[in-house]
């Protein structure tokens, strides 16, 4: 029987590890190629389906003092993430198409944004949806920003565990600092979608990124009662987070070419 030594243990490490680099660079280029770029010229349509709105979540120390409020905001969402876009996207030589989501827009949501997990690709009944959705506008790409939530599927490495999952959008956490300004979180995500013949293919995704603090916070005589002139400042803040999460997106494009 041949004597297994260290040196021979080592080897064998070795050669099992470049196996695995192997299978997972091979893995990664078969991915990249069912990724196709898009021409110049392409036509991109940019889908928003976040409603107009902020939740305010105050995280109290004793649970029962803890409390949320969802607050309408008149916040023009599509334009806000058509100019977003508009600029990256013009200068990589493609076509910013506005595009809205009619009849299926809240199936859209629902099968694409809360219920499926994109960051293992798109599913198929969500495919479905979206190529009837590029169809009927002649897209070659969709660019679609839709709620995320706050578990580790949707919000990725912007996951606050000490939050509740069901936290969703564009959100405001007071009480997790004393005295200090309350948190701006973003839990949308972000998808470019390319729509080949065969079928939508998922080309990146970005979630909402790192949370800011409430600029110029003045703290209100009873949290629980803020009014919407409280809140509604808060768009240019959000704006900025937004174009952040684009830039992010707009990068894919560049990896996919």
């Amino acid at each position: 029987m041949r004597r297994i030594t260290p040196a021979l243990c080592a080897a064998r490490a070795a050669l099992c590890f470049a196996a695995l680099c192997v299978a997972s660079e091979a893995a990664l280029a078969a991915r990249h190629a069912q990724a196709p770029g898009l021409a110049p010229g392409a036509r991109v349509g940019i889908v928003n389906l976040l409603d107009a709105e902020v939740t305010h979540f105050h995280a109290a120390r004793q649970v029962q003092d803890s409390f949320l409020k969802t607050y309408k905001v008149s916040w023009p969402v599509n334009a806000m993430l058509l100019a977003a876009l508009t600029e990256g996207l013009t200068q990589a030589g493609l076509r910013a198409v506005p595009a809205a989501a009619t009849e299926d827009r809240s199936r859209v949501r629902e099968e694409c944004f809360l219920n499926a997990e994109l960051a293992r690709g798109l599913p198929k009944n969500c495919a479905a949806l979206l190529a009837k959705l590029a169809g009927a506008e002649h897209l070659d790409a969709l660019i679609v920003l839709g709620p995320g939530l706050n578990d580790g599927a949707r919000a990725g490495r912007g996951r606050h565990t000490e939050l509740p999952e069901y936290l969703r959008g564009w959100c405001v956490v007071s009480g997790q600092r004393a005295n200090s300004a309350p948190l701006l979180l973003n839990f949308t995500q972000l998808v470019l979608i390319s729509v080949p013949a065969e079928g939508p293919v998922l080309i990146g995704r970005e979630t909402g990124g790192e949370a800011q603090s409430w600029p110029d916070y003045q703290a209100p005589a009873d949290l629980k009662a803020m009014k919407e002139e409280q809140i509604d400042p808060l768009r240019p803040a959000f704006a900025a987070m937004l174009k952040q999460q684009a830039d992010a997106l707009l990068a894919h494009l560049q990896a996919a070419h």
